[in-house]
């Protein structure tokens, strides 16, 4: 045996990659999920910005 699962403390084989007993990564990294909310909020600021600046040009030539 090779180690033990971290999760669960199941042994493990020599090139087991999961745990058999939890399913936890035994050795198999899993990428983290990307931060896509900091990026929505930043496209919604602009987008409203933009928004913002139309709704000001149009009252303008409204104005004239």
């Amino acid at each position: 045996m090779d180690g033990r699962c971290v999760a669960c403390g199941e042994a493990l084989a020599p090139r087991q990659r999961w745990c058999l007993r939890c399913g936890a990564g035994a050795r198999t990294m899993i990428a983290p999920t990307p931060r896509w909310a900091v990026r929505a909020g930043a496209g919604l600021a602009v987008a409203l910005v933009a928004l913002a600046g139309v709704g000001w040009a149009i009252a303008a030539l409204a104005g004239r």
